[in-house]
């Protein structure tokens, strides 16, 4: 009897001591936590405005595999709302869109289990070139007798880490989105400025075009007159074509500068225009897969090839050792795949 006793004045001396401790406990945290994405401000807009795109991306998702959420028809406007309800680490609550502006995201967070609250949280974006900055805010309410407990921990860092956690898994889906990887490769589209490549253009068998790249580089060199003293631009190759004869059509070449003129009667090859380009660390040989990259990319973004083909040698044995840190630009030059059904 002694023993019930003691825990009952154990229970209710611990009750008191939280009820008391809640009166003088924080009620309300504010969590911010901020990261830059390499992507244009409107594919993260996208993904944050949407619920249904906040479930692939959200810090909370897969914590509970059997967890139950529902999605309002008007998704992604002001009054859209998110329900979800699950096991002890999610919880249960509703999220509602309150308001949106070009650069920020109001959504109100309403928790019902373990506790109730209702806070506010905030995206904010800034727009920096092509990547963009997002800060997500909290300001999260506990209510009493919970905020006691509160006091036991570090809310900021531990509810904190959610939130980086979540912000992450968002950078990783929106540059995934924004510069899709084929083969591994990330390509990037751009436009390059108009260029004249000077050089030496010859059919030689692909087994021995290395070679032909090498022995034919210092002929090429000598063949500008010698106006500038700044030095070449990078040594590259053009092809317009390789086929299954074992052959390749190619010229060995370098861009000329502005005050640099070529030998009279030698061959010079203007390119530029809009691009895709690859950037190939590694040995020469490996950028067949690049080369295979960029065809499926054209064949997804249904493209063709301007010829010629430029593989640009921007690091290589000249100044590195190490071939893991060569580096090779591999450049399409592109344009809208023609209709072949079009009557010419």
């Amino acid at each position: 009897m002694k023993v019930l006793k003691f825990l009952l004045y154990f229970a209710v001396g611990l009750f008191t001591l939280v009820a008391g401790s809640s009166y003088f406990a924080r009620t309300n945290y504010h969590l911010e936590r901020s990261i830059e994405i390499d992507a244009p401000r409107d594919t993260v807009y996208k993904q944050i405005r949407f619920f249904k795109n906040f479930e692939v991306w959200s810090p909370w998702r897969g914590l509970d595999p059997g967890q139950k959420s529902l999605i309002s028809e008007n998704d992604g406007e002001v009054g859209a709302t998110y329900s979800w309800q699950g096991n002890d680490e999610v919880g249960k609550g509703k999220q509602t869109l309150r308001y949106l502006t070009p650069d920020s995201v109001n959504i109100e967070v309403q928790l019902t289990e373990p506790w109730e609250s209702t806070s506010p949280s905030t995206f904010r974006l800034i727009e920096k070139g092509d990547k963009t900055f997002v800060t997500w805010t909290f300001d999260m309410h506990i209510g009493r007798p919970w905020n006691a407990f509160a006091m036991l921990t570090n809310v900021n860092t531990g509810v904190g880490k959610d939130y980086e956690r979540g912000l992450g898994n968002l950078k990783k889906l929106c540059e995934n989105l924004a510069h899709p990887k084929y083969r591994d490769f990330v390509v990037k589209e751009t436009e390059l400025p108009l260029r004249y490549f000077f050089g030496l253009r010859q059919m030689v068998d692909t087994a021995t075009a290395p070679q032909f790249f090498i022995d034919s580089l210092p002929v090429v060199l000598d063949g500008i007159l010698p106006a500038d003293t700044s030095g070449w631009g990078n040594p590259s190759a053009l092809f317009w074509g390789w086929g299954e004869d074992g052959q390749a059509d190619m010229a060995v070449t370098v861009p000329l500068m502005a005050t640099q003129k070529p030998v009279p009667g030698r061959l010079v090859f203007p390119v530029g225009g809009k691009a895709a380009v690859i950037e190939y660390f590694g040995a020469p040989a490996g950028t067949v897969e690049a080369h295979l990259a960029l065809d499926e990319y054209m064949t997804a973004k249904k493209l063709q090839a301007i010829l010629p083909v430029v593989e640009e040698y921007v690091v290589g044995y000249k100044t590195e050792k190490d071939t893991a840190k060569w580096l090779t630009r591999v450049i399409y030059f592109v344009e809208p795949k023609k209709d072949s059904t079009m009557v010419q």
